[in-house]
């Protein structure tokens, strides 16, 4: 018996899954007979190109692309969820957020079980880019999507797999977020309130001016929360300008952002369900999801960011374009943590990079787009640790454990083609060379200083057959990975675990991670109905992994494992059925994911001291952590995601109902997957959207989670020290409850 792990209940599990996805694209095959609706129709769905080149030269038919592709319109970043790039991801199909911060503007992404996270200390496996720009924060390549303006976002492309040019931390693969340029003369503002104290206004203002053009958008937002210690206030300024000439474009662009952010965190699941509380809590709200676990003064998150990036584009001769860029930014993020078992600590991290771009492009015509380029980065990056006393230590003076600092360079070298051999079939190559050299000076203990280098090459290799003129075939394959940063090559010590996820020390030498990803699938455009289902297969490589230490939950190391794997299915559909007005616009996406570790090692589930997974000690002189098994499931990736929007326009009045629904996902220190405490619960939530509009205005009401739905969108297994009686049990972040948003729109042109 195989424990359903054999081979071929894997087989039969994917086959299932790609034939149901395949059901969903059959209406769109049986439109084949249908008269062909005008490219221009209002019903008709716009033709998808997507840039492939590093630095967006050129453009391809998305149809010719031999990997999964996701293009997100600015309008989408600004529609009835919300104007977060966040939030646009939502209904994608494999993307499904998770909470540990119970912040919603601190929310983990995972992709094809790969992270795209807030958090420091979280493995990150997706590359994130604001035009062009990597914005990867370079003390542990974390990404923070709230400090992306989202009113002044153009698109944004998601390109799933591990392609090559995009370079380090694209195991998943790649988001490319395009901002605006400015068009004719125009402003717009947006006002909207609601639940839990929540108000937020943006103005956008935009200007042609012969050939220059200019872009200005403000946004603040602020909230008191629903939870205790869970305010958040976030303040950001984008501008932009540029000039187009008979063969020269450029722009430059600045973005500022200041935001303070608190998180209320996971509740024991014993406080959630009625138990007992400690003794200090003499007067709990009737919601017992509004309480605060530590009870001191939470954890804050203050970040403050300038940016400032530019770019120039010149077209040398027929089909050669040469193209540049440079950036300069400056972030600096203060991390409160607030403890209970040792001192609170405080995170000063100062973060100065500088970085340029350069590549020529080839294209002749438009069956033939070539490009070469460089690149180079260089990191500046300060890290401060202080010690600060509380409650369960009040004695302890202020003082700094940990000081450091590096200046990281990186230069990449990257070749791109895309070939379309004959009318119906198109090949694709890229190679990457990547160089990163890393010291780290311990200001502290000079003895802890060290250098670490890494060189690497990745690439890919892919083939898109056109079936007729609504389908297409794509192969691929591409080789990824991503480099120890500065938290993991400093912390990868078992004698000496660190505090997590700051405390940092001279540590053995970590390995790059790498990944093989293949990947198949099939996808259709049409005017009224565009859809695509891939399957993909990725072997990874000295993955890196964070190990809690067994006697000090609160400390631990990083440590590369041998294999891991993640292999899934993904299906997505949009469908215009009717031909008038009224319009009934149809989007759907599912997805299956299996990521699973393929070696043994030990690794963090402290908590479950019995290999049996009981919770009682093995040893009686000390717990024995799990071993985790080939097969065994990662935490946090659920296996089954879906997704399903409806909106409905009429006239001037716009409805729209979306629902996702996650499956049940095993919780953070349950690697081992044999916890008695058994897996996150699965749920379904809804959202409903109503618009309507006056000429140049509009209203909007919007409900999220409208069946006001108790879940729970993050699980860890750890020891509640507060009580009152001390053990172990699962750490659950409740889900944000019912809230009703109002706002209005307003754009005056001329």
């Amino acid at each position: 018996m195989c424990s359903g792990r054999c081979p071929h209940e894997l087989l039969r599990t994917t086959t299932a899954v790609i034939t149901l996805a395949l059901g969903v694209l059959t209406p769109l095959a049986a439109q084949d007979r249908t008269p062909p609706v005008s490219p221009d129709s209002v019903l008709a769905l716009p033709e998808l190109r997507v840039e492939v080149v590093r630095l967006r030269t050129g453009s391809v038919p998305i149809a010719d692309v031999p990997f999964p592709v996701q293009i997100i319109a600015g309008s989408e970043v600004r529609g009835a969820t919300g104007s977060s790039v966040a939030n646009a991801l939502a209904g994608s199909a494999g993307i499904n957020f998770t909470n540990q911060t119970g912040s919603p503007s601190q929310s983990d992404i995972r992709l094809r079980g790969f992270a795209l996270s807030p958090i420091v200390g979280v493995p990150q496996g997706v590359s994130v880019f604001v035009d062009g720009v990597r914005v990867n924060e370079a003390d542990a390549a974390q990404v923070h999507l709230s400090l992306i303006p989202g009113g002044a976002v153009d698109r944004i492309e998601l390109i799933r797999g591990s392609m090559g040019v995009f370079g380090k931390n694209s195991l998943a693969g790649a988001l490319n977020i395009v901002t605006q340029r400015g068009m004719e003369r125009s402003v717009d503002l947006e006002i909207e309130g609601g639940s839990f104290g929540s108000l937020r206004g943006t103005v956008r203002a935009s200007e042609t001016v012969g050939s220059f053009d200019g872009l200005v958008v403000g946004s603040y937002d602020r909230s008191a929360g629903w939870r205790q210690l869970s305010s958040s206030e976030e303040r950001s300024i984008f501008a932009k300008v540029g000039g187009r000439g008979e063969r020269t474009d450029g722009w430059l662009s600045y973005s500022f952002a200041s935001h303070s952010i608190a998180g209320a965190g996971p509740l024991p699941e014993s406080w959630l369900a009625g138990g007992a509380l400690p003794p200090d809590i003499t007067q709990p709200p009737a919601d017992r999801r509004q309480l605060q676990y530590t009870g001191g003064t939470g954890d804050t998150f203050v970040p403050r960011l300038h940016f400032l990036s530019g770019r120039i584009e010149r077209r040398l001769q027929e089909g050669w374009t040469l193209q540049a860029s440079s950036f300069g930014r400056l972030a600096d993020f203060r991390q409160s943590n607030d403890n209970i078992s040792e001192p609170d600590a405080l995170g000063l991290t100062h973060i100065r990079t500088l970085g340029s771009a350069a590549q020529v492009s080839y294209e002749p015509n438009d069956r033939l787009l070539a490009t070469v380029g460089a690149e180079w980065t260089r990191n500046d990056v300060e890290i401060e640790i202080r010690e600060i006393p509380n409650k369960a230590f009040p004695l302890i003076p202020p003082a700094t454990t940990e000081r450091l600092e590096t200046d990281e360079n990186n230069v990449g070298a990257f070749g791109e083609v895309w070939w379309r051999a004959r009318p119906t079939v198109s090949f694709y190559g890229s190679i990457r060379f990547d160089y990163v050299d890393l010291p780290v000076r311990d200001l502290l203990d000079p003895s802890g200083s060290g250098r670490n280098e890494f060189a690497q090459w990745s690439g890919g290799l892919g083939l898109s057959k056109r079936l007729n003129q609504a389908w297409n075939a794509f192969a691929s394959f591409g080789r990824g990975f991503r480099t120890p940063v500065i938290l993991e090559v400093m912390c990868a010590d078992p004698e000496d675990p660190c505090q997590l996820p700051f405390e940092l020390g001279p540590d053995p030498p970590l390995k790059p991670v790498t990944s093989d990803t293949w990947q198949v699938g099939v996808r259709v455009a049409k005017p009224r109905g565009q859809g695509e289902v891939a399957a993909f297969w990725s072997e990874v490589r000295d993955d890196i992994f964070n190990v809690v230490d067994i006697v000090t939950p609160t400390r631990g190391f990083f440590t590369n494992l041998d294999r891991t794997r993640r292999v899934g299915v993904e299906a997505s559909l949009t469908l215009v059925p009717f031909s008038r007005v009224p319009s009934l616009t149809v989007r759907t996406a599912m997805a299956w994911t299996r990521a699973t570790f393929e070696s043994e090692a030990v690794l963090s589930a402290p908590f479950l001291n019995g290999d049996d997974g009981s919770g009682g000690p093995a040893d009686p002189n000390g717990p024995t952590p799990p071993r985790v098994e080939p097969g065994d499931r990662f935490p946090m990736v659920p296996s089954v995601t879906a997704n399903m929007g409806l909106r409905y326009d009429l006239n001037e009045t716009s409805v729209e109902l979306t629902g996702a629904w996650v499956g049940g996902q095993f919780m953070v220190g349950d690697e081992g997957n044999d916890a008695t405490t058994g897996k996150l619960d699965g749920y379904t939530l809804l959202d409903a959207s109503i618009e309507r509009r006056f000429g140049a205005a509009s209203v909007y009401l919007r409900v999220s989670n409208l069946l006001d739905v108790d879940y729970h969108s993050f699980g860890i297994l750890s020891e509640n020290v507060r009580g009152p009686a001390v053990g172990v049990e699962p750490f659950l972040t409740p889900g944000h409850p019912r809230r009703l948003t109002a706002g209005m729109r307003l754009r005056l042109q001329g």
